[in-house]
């Protein structure tokens, strides 16, 4: 059994090296569309990073009536306090509000000269838990919240939440489109590589069957070549991607300090890489099985 591995995995690694150039093209074929696809996934990995590091630090706030009374104050407090999906408030009364406006604009105050009344409102600030986080939930949540007496306004950055979350959306619907098409692609590429090295040795097929070779054992070193050529070109991608993604993380360190997350952030973990290697091999031993059938049928 051993020796018939060994047999099976010498041929298919021969054949590699005789497909020559058209080897050498459905390597770079699979390696181009890999890096396709490994740009997708490293652009949904980080925006998906990226929001949720923003969520963890964004807060919904609620902005109170000038005439709440205090009993109102603090029954508006202890329904809030008690709404599943808060985590912690913070109370902000005017004063605080009129404060940390002053410090924000430190050198510029010159600008609140002659405000009179403080108009800035008191308010909660809602910590929000994991879990309750997306745009329909802060959406139902922002819509009771308004509608508690002594509540003048509630905002939580709903069309940023909305707008990042239909670009992760649709970065996944366009990376799962754009995959298929290139591994389907991908796998006619090997198809018609395997294709022709089957054709080339059509007279050595044929000998191998009169003296009874079994249909598997003469269909496994091409399979075993359509897999080495994908996990290859597999392999090649993720060479090329991790040069670009090092270079790419190196000028988002110097040049945008906004993007921590996107910068910091580790590559692809080795689940994910192991995963794309298969992937490629996959593909190869798809794109061999076709051509192989095809001329055994014949």
């Amino acid at each position: 059994m051993i020796e018939k591995l060994k047999h099976i995995l010498a041929h298919g690694l021969i054949n590699l090296i005789r497909a020559g150039w058209g080897g050498i093209a459905s390597i770079a074929t699979i390696g181009v569309s890999f890096v396709i696809i490994g740009i997708f996934l490293l652009l949904v990995l980080h925006l998906n990073a990226l929001v949720a590091e923003w969520k963890e630090q964004f807060q919904v706030s609620v902005f109170l009536d000038d005439r709440i009374t205090p009993t109102q104050l603090e029954i508006l407090g202890k329904r809030i306090q008690n709404e599943a999906a808060v985590k912690a408030t913070t109370f902000t009364t005017k004063e605080e509000a009129l404060a940390n406006f002053r410090r924000e604009l430190k050198g510029q105050e010159s600008l609140l000269e002659g405000l009179g009344d403080n108009p800035l409102p008191a308010s909660f600030q809602l910590k929000i838990r994991e879990g309750y986080q997306s745009p329909d939930t802060l959406k139902r949540l922002s819509a009771f919240l308004s509608r508690l007496e002594g509540v003048e306004d509630v905002q939580y950055g709903q069309e940023w939440i909305e707008r990042i979350s239909n670009i992760v959306r649709i970065m996944k619907l366009l990376g799962i489109i754009i995959g298929s098409v290139l591994t389907l692609g991908s796998a006619m590429i090997v198809s018609n590589t395997i294709r022709l090295a089957v054709y080339a040795r059509a007279s050595e097929i044929e000998i191998m069957r009169l003296v009874g070779a079994t249909k598997a054992y003469i269909r496994a070193p091409f399979l075993v070549e359509g897999m080495l050529q994908g996990s290859l070109g597999a392999l090649l991608a993720l060479g090329l991607l991790f040069a670009a993604y090092r270079f790419v993380a190196l000028t988002f360190n110097l040049t945008s300090p906004l993007l921590p997350t996107a910068a910091n952030r580790g590559f692809l973990e080795s689940s994910m890489m192991a995963s794309l290697v298969g992937g490629g091999a996959m593909i190869g031993a798809l794109g061999s099985s076709i051509a192989v059938r095809r001329f055994l049928k014949m």
